[in-house]
């Protein structure tokens, strides 16, 4: 018995050295559970999914009559996405279901077909995805058509209104989407033979079939333009709908809300046509024994990601250059970069450009020549020459680039609006790695050009150019919504300082270029398509340079400690200061180095130490000990336990508003979560762009766009750190 007591009284004493260390993280997880939340944020979630939900089509169909008798089909009307897997996630058991939100819309639902899904033979099949440790598996798991038993078919007819097809994906934190065949024989982002059965049954027993897209990936839809399932009548996308966005469904079925949704990734019709798929996986540097590095990725697609990619490929094929191929836009892309429709009918109209000295400022008339009251999106997109010295220096542009946007109110029937757009003359710099070393802006022909989508703007400005549908375009475009402007003069100075701090632009990251190991490397470029269309690299198992090896060891004792010539800093200087006594103070005024010093050597280790989702108390300096939470879609508790507040819906559902005011008034809502829950600094939001349909955290990503990404996280963090918050991007 002794010695057990001797070791308990030995864990003890280690725990509690543990709990002391780590008492903040600790008080983290066990500071309360549950979500709070405000009708405000409910609110503010629901209109966010409303204004986010995209049209992508509609032969008539909606709305949908009003008090329709609908039924709804898929494993996923029961096992909706909400959000995505890991800090992401929203607590299903607190938001509605599908059903629910439907019945709110003034439908009736189908009983016996939602008892199928919900409790029936189809209760066994849910989709799965790994979660945020990996664990897991990608799976579809629809029901087969084999298991629907009569009485669920002969319920059609009293529930024959329209029937509503689910299908629903999404990705997690911890492994990207693969790219391989599922067990099932199909790719993760096509629908599966069973999800295709399904359709058909609906098809073939439904005058109206509406397909929902609860996808937070784009998904390959070729089947539309397939005669067996012209019953698909209307298609709509809803992404992670979050904690009360589930409603919007309703109402954009019953057209008391008329979507007003852009896409924000290109839809193609063969999600693995992208350069990017080529060098998407797991690859191995074999020959590396250095703890967590031997693994490689070459981005060799450059800046062809996304709408970059195809819409560039497009023009180059429309005037026979750059080595297209036999590249046909039309059977590539099915729904192009800022694609939407609406329920109403929108007219542009005197569309002029106004060049200042540091911008274009754009100007076009909207109206709304419909029935319906509604929302419309202007794209402005901006073409800069692509030149021989680009082509001798590895320059590479896109034919057209996102450079502006704006959505108008809510236009009535009639009435119209004229919008307004600046479109800074920044927009028109490329960096010069190869060459000069700075950002340029090229001598020749400039477009800025207006369009419902970035293939339309791309059409503008061929038709500018003098180019029409007999030239190989898949439709003529509208040479009155682009507008030309020349330089008559490289420009490699007015752009080679920051325009934020004023300091000399050079290039910092020369060792992250594979051709700094591998000079011969070539990326991808518009000049030959075909000639420089990647490759995996080295087949995804790499015999590296020993450059790189050496490169990858942290050579802690120089890079860390210093040369020699550094010096500990001072501790235990008593200056008397507080951390409240320098709010406001400037980021480089020597008081901040005066208060440090007040602190011990071991206050400074664990404030630096200690720092994950939480700042340690040091009484020294009057520092409150705080607490940071993760969550694109808003404060989680997920990976750190504790409270969680309103989960909206997914980053994509959010940029797929392009309404900059909504966002900010979202990041004034997520500062109130924070106040509510005592949360000093975010985890967020997420800002890469989405580099291919298959990444798996393309849901609490923005967009493929850079343009669209930066501005809608811009608005966000504004209205975020308006209430006080921290930040973290």
């Amino acid at each position: 018995i002794y010695i057990i007591c001797a070791v308990l009284i030995a864990a003890m004493m280690v725990g509690n050295y543990f709990a002391d260390a780590y008492r903040e993280l600790i008080t983290v997880y066990f500071s309360g559970s549950g979500t709070v939340s405000s009708e405000a944020s409910e609110t503010l979630c629901l209109e966010i999914e409303r204004e986010g939900m995209v049209l992508l089509k509609n032969e008539g169909l909606l709305p949908l009559a009003e008090k329709s008798a609908i039924s709804v089909f898929g494993q996923d009307s029961v096992d909706f996405v909400y959000g995505g897997a890991g800090s992401g996630s929203v607590d299903a058991s607190r938001a509605a279901n599908l059903k629910q939100a439907l019945e709110a819309a003034g439908f009736s639902v189908n009983p016996t077909l939602w008892d199928f899904y919900a409790a029936g033979p189809g209760k066994s099949y849910r989709k799965t995805t790994p979660d945020e440790t990996g664990a897991g598996q990608f799976a579809v798991n629809e029901v087969p058509v084999s298991l629907y038993t009569d009485e669920v078919k002969n319920s059609f007819a009293l529930y024959g209104d329209a029937a509503l097809v689910c299908i629903g994906r999404s990705g997690g934190e911890s492994s990207d989407i693969p790219t391989a065949p599922l067990p099932s024989g199909s790719l993760y982002l096509q629908l599966d033979k069973d999800e295709m059965d399904m359709l058909s049954l609906a098809c073939g027993s439904f005058d109206n079939v509406v397909l929902l897209l609860n996808s937070n990936n784009p998904l390959e839809l070729g089947f539309l333009d397939d005669p067996a399932y012209t019953g698909v009548k209307a298609v709509i996308w809803c992404g992670g709908v979050g904690q009360t966005g589930i409603y919007a469904i309703g109402e954009v079925l019953a057209g008391t809300v008329n979507p007003s949704g852009r896409l924000v990734d290109t839809y193609a019709y063969d999600s693995l046509s992208a350069p990017s798929a080529v060098n998407l996986g797991d690859y191995t540097i074999t020959n590396s024994n250095i703890d967590h590095g031997n693994k490689y990725l070459v981005y060799a697609e450059g800046i062809y990601v996304g709408y970059r990619y195809y819409e560039t490929r497009y023009e180059d094929a429309v005037l026979g250059q750059g080595n297209a191929g036999g590249y046909d836009y039309s059977s590539t892309v099915q729904f192009p970069f800022g694609y939407g429709l609406s329920y109403t009918d929108f007219d542009w109209s005197g569309y002029t450009v106004d060049e200042r000295d540091d911008s274009f400022e754009v100007s076009v008339t909207v109206a709304n020549r419909g029935n319906r009251a509604g929302k419309d999106v202007v794209e402005i997109y901006l073409q800069s020459p692509y030149t021989d010295y680009d082509k001798q220096n590895g320059v590479e542009k896109a034919s057209v680039v996102l450079s502006g946007f704006a959505k108008t109110g809510t236009l009535e029937p009639g009435a119209s609006e004229t919008v307004k757009v600046t479109v800074p003359k920044e927009l028109m710099k490329s960096y010069d790695p190869y060459g000069a070393g700075i950002y340029i802006v090229d001598a020749g022909d400039y477009y800025v050009a207006v369009g419902r989508n970035a293939h339309d703007a791309l059409n503008n400005i061929l038709a500018a150019k003098g180019y029409t549908a007999a030239h190989g375009m898949d439709q003529d475009g509208d040479a009155a919504m682009a507008w030309k402007t020349t330089v008559n003069r490289m420009d490699s100075s007015t752009y080679s300082v920051s325009s934020a701090t004023g300091a000399a632009i050079s290039n910092r990251f020369d060792d992250v270029d594979i051709r700094y190991y591998d000079g011969g490397f070539t990326y991808l470029s518009r000049s030959d398509w075909e000639g420089t269309w990647p490759e995996t690299y080295q087949g995804g198992s790499w015999q590296a340079p020993n450059a790189l090896l050496n490169d990858l060891i942290w050579k802690r004792s120089t890079e860390v400690i210093g040369s020699g010539s550094e010096r500990m800093p001072a501790f235990e200087q008593n200056s008397g200061k507080t951390v409240s006594d320098l709010v406001g103070t400037a980021y480089g005024d020597k008081a901040w180095k005066e208060l440090a010093e007040q602190l011990t050597l071991n206050q400074t280790l664990r404030l630096v130490r200690l720092g994950g989702y939480a700042t340690i108390q040091l009484d020294a300096i009057g520092l409150p000990a705080t607490q940071d939470k993760d969550g694109p879609s808003g404060i989680s508790g997920t990976l750190v336990g504790g409270q969680s507040a309103t989960a909206y819906p997914v980053e994509v559902v959010m940029a797929s508003t392009w309404n900059t005011e909504l966002i900010h008034r979202l990041g004034e809502s997520v500062g109130d979560d924070s106040v509510a829950t005592g949360v000093a600094g975010w985890y967020a939001p997420g800002v890469n762009i989405h580099r291919s349909p298959y990444s798996g955290r393309n849901f609490e990503y923005f967009s493929e766009d850079g343009f669209l990404s930066g501005q809608i996280s811009a608005a966000e963090v504004q209205g975020t750190r308006s209430k006080g918050v921290l930040t973290y991007m």
